[in-house]
């Protein structure tokens, strides 16, 4: 028996590339419109999936699976999904999985609406340079939240796959962009595998009407929305050619992105038909219970800053730049960051039972002389407010310069932290941040994870 949706966010980067940047850089690139989101120096696909995930409200503190899909995991053999559940504030009895490969997305969505609790996604794509996979792709992140509760935003009426061994797309490993094939070949194969899926959902669902409206993920832009239109809908998602045009193709984060912004624009009653094509086709029919959007979390990411083509190049890994002089970084060391969890992925401190002192990061022993009084203190959810800061050019930042707050909370903790999304110039005393999970640096390609403080409304409304 299938859960139902109670809540869905979506992450999108601060920053955005114009395609009219690429071509500006390539003189042979032919001209293009629009432009694609660009994570962060300073993120990847786990932090983007955190952002999602906490966006998702209360209710994933008490999710008891959470499934993460990327094609981009910062590491392998450790489960990444276990720092998305440690810095997400779910609880230490879940269930925890990762998923690989761009059917992963649509994977943890199917596999939280049959089991309950959370599927989270996200992705970083990039290509040759001047490629249409450069051009079109984008990084973001979705999370959904599936259970039993009354108040849901929709119902899953069923899904279907249709599965098909096809080299559509594929990457070596190690490699840094995809390989694709001929267009027309993946053209035919995909639109067979979705006319064959659109027939084995009415199957499964009973449902053989025509959605009230469809979204399409897959590699090539103008096949999404050839397909969109094949599935019969009433009418195909004008939010499908938007996200294309601004935020880009985002792996295995893009079904969950285009089903998201489906559901903002529904009405109650209406039915989405979201299809992830490649390797064949898979889809999930849902019904819409609620007039959208009902997004949770800070709303929409606002238009954000652009940023150059060889600043994008650098981010990621693409151009070398010289390193800063200064002592090389310590390496992840295990141990701590296992005594020091909660503090590390969930900014979690603590407080005095007794005279209520705060303490960041937490202790043990407080001042007025209680032991073992102290209770949790979570602080990532909270907004600070710049009691000092600094800035720093000589940073081994990737991001030049650096800049360091003193962030007050409004307790008697206060928190040094290094600021992102930000140039010093948008930097004052007294602005208020909010709290975001980032990588810090990385020894030997491993990343070391804690939080940052960011200006406070990134977001639009």
């Amino acid at each position: 028996m299938t859960k139902k949706l109670l809540a869905y966010a979506t992450y999108r980067p601060h920053y955005r590339l114009a395609r009219s940047a690429i071509n500006a850089a390539l003189a042979d690139a032919a001209p293009v419109s629009g432009g694609r989101t660009v994570a962060g120096y300073d993120e990847d696909a786990v932090t983007m999936a955190v952002a999602a995930t906490r966006r998702l409200g209360g209710g994933v503190t008490v999710a008891d699976h959470l499934y993460f899909g990327t094609t981009k995991s910062p590491l392998l053999d450790k489960s990444c999904s276990l720092t998305v559940h440690a810095a997400s504030g779910m609880h230490d009895r879940a269930f925890v999985l990762d998923l690989t490969g761009l059917r992963s997305g649509f994977g943890a969505l199917k596999a939280a609406s049959q089991t309950g609790g959370v599927a989270a996604m996200a992705d970083l794509r990039t290509g040759r340079p001047g490629s249409a996979e450069e051009l079109d792709g984008g990084d973001g992140a979705a999370a959904f939240l599936f259970g039993d509760a009354d108040d849901a935003v929709a119902e899953v009426l069923g899904s279907a796959s249709v599965p098909m061994e096809v080299m559509d797309v594929w990457r070596a490993p190690g490699a840094s962009y995809a390989l694709v094939g001929e267009d027309r070949f993946v053209q035919h194969v995909l639109g067979k595998a979705v006319r064959e899926l659109v027939t084995e959902l009415g199957k499964v669902t009973g449902y053989t009407g025509a959605a009230t409206t469809s979204v399409v993920s897959t590699l090539n832009r103008r096949l999404a929305g050839a397909l969109a239109a094949a599935t019969g809908s009433e009418r195909v998602a004008a939010a499908q050619e938007a996200h294309r045009q601004t935020t880009g193709f985002c792996g295995a984060a893009d079904i969950g992105l285009l089903l998201a912004a489906a559901l903002d624009a529904a009405a109650a009653g209406d039915t989405i038909l979201a299809v992830s094509a490649g390797g064949g086709a898979d889809a999930v029919l849902l019904r819409a219970l609620k007039d959208g959007p009902f997004a949770t979390g800070a709303g929409r990411d606002g238009p954000g800053k652009d940023v150059g083509y060889h600043q994008y190049l650098t981010w990621r890994g693409e151009i070398g730049r010289e390193p800063a002089r200064r002592p090389a970084r310590p390496p992840v060391a295990p141990p701590p960051a296992f005594r020091d969890s909660a503090w590390k992925f969930g900014l979690v401190g603590s407080r005095c039972r007794n005279c209520g002192k705060v303490y960041l990061p937490p202790e043990r022993v407080c001042r007025c002389g209680a032991v073992d009084q102290l209770q949790p203190f979570p602080v990532a959810d909270l907004t600070g407010t710049i009691v000092a800061h600094s800035t720093d050019g000589l940073s081994d930042s990737p991001n030049p310069p650096s800049v360091a707050a003193l962030v007050d909370f409004g307790t008697t903790g206060r928190l040094l932290l290094e600021l992102t999304d930000a140039a010093p110039e948008d930097i004052a005393d007294d602005a208020e941040v909010e709290m975001t999970f980032r990588r810090t640096y990385a020894v030997d390609g491993v990343p070391n994870y804690f939080w940052k403080a960011r200006p406070k409304n990134r977001s639009s409304t």
